[in-house]
């Protein structure tokens, strides 16, 4: 299963992407496709030197297009990549990796935080947020955790203070509020992990002051990845993330895995 990497001349100082890459190419046993893209009428940027991913057969290519997120997609469906990986932070409005989640129709991997660790991939997690794609995004995950040997969790994160009563109902009507979301949302997660036919996944749902504080309260492991679903949307951020969803990116301290919905990753 080819894993194609965006290389953004000057973006990636530290290879994050290569990194990354890398590590999902021997999970996956597949090759590394080093993609360079050009736009129309352009002099071709310097192609970089052919990297040394141990494990992992690497190729060097380049592309013309108009957009760098256009190119990447045309790249992945002409080297039928499983995920495509970039070095970028999560995602913002009009970034490369919003733009690109909206053209590819396969994951895209965000470096970000954590990317550079260089181990296993130990754990994937698929944020949950029941909408109406979450369950072909949890398969996706799951997926993913089935073909590099990772465990699965599956994980929803709410504001607590945006969540309860009046402040005058008392501190314990919150708390009964809080419990009442997360004994929703976690059958909600075994209801399709079974349709899955998934058994051994952990699931949980925790409420925090915000949802960055939610994020970063559940624990990671260093060799971990976070799935998040993305949909088109509109012209301002081509990318649906809901909310509290980009703030989960934004509190991520892990590489974060952007998918259509996809069932698969070939």
């Amino acid at each position: 299963m080819t894993v194609l990497v965006g290389h953004l001349p000057g973006t990636d100082p530290d290879g994050r992407a290569i990194v990354l890459g890398g590590r999902l190419a021997r999970a996956l046993g597949g090759p590394l496709v080093l993609c360079t893209v050009t736009g129309h009428g352009e002099d071709p940027a310097p192609e970089p030197a052919t990297p040394a991913v141990e494990g992992v057969e690497v190729e060097v290519t380049s592309i013309a297009d108009r957009s760098v997120p256009g190119g990447l997609a045309r790249a992945a469906h002409a080297h039928q990549a499983a995920v495509v990986v970039l070095g970028d932070a999560p995602p913002g409005p009009g970034s490369i990796g919003a733009r690109l989640a909206r053209a590819a129709d396969v994951p895209v991997a965000l470096g970000g935080d954590g990317a550079l660790h260089e181990g296993p991939i130990t754990r994937v997690t698929c944020a949950w947020g029941g909408g109406r794609h979450a369950g072909r995004v949890l398969a996706t995950a799951a997926d993913l955790a089935r073909r590099t040997g990772a465990t699965l969790r599956v994980a929803s994160f709410g504001p607590q203070r945006e969540r309860t009563v009046p402040p005058e109902a008392g501190l314990h009507a919150e708390q009964i509020v809080v419990e009442q979301w997360r004994e929703q949302m976690q059958d909600a997660q075994r209801a399709a992990l079974a349709a899955l036919g998934v058994t051994d996944a952990e699931t949980l749902a925790h409420a925090a002051a915000t949802v960055e504080d939610a994020v970063t309260g559940i624990g990671w492991d260093p060799g971990e990845l976070l799935v998040v679903g993305a949909n088109a949307a509109g012209t301002a951020t081509r990318v649906l993330l809901g909310d509290p969803g980009a703030a989960v990116l934004r509190a991520a301290p892990v590489p974060v895995v952007l998918t259509p919905g996809t069932t698969t990753l070939s």
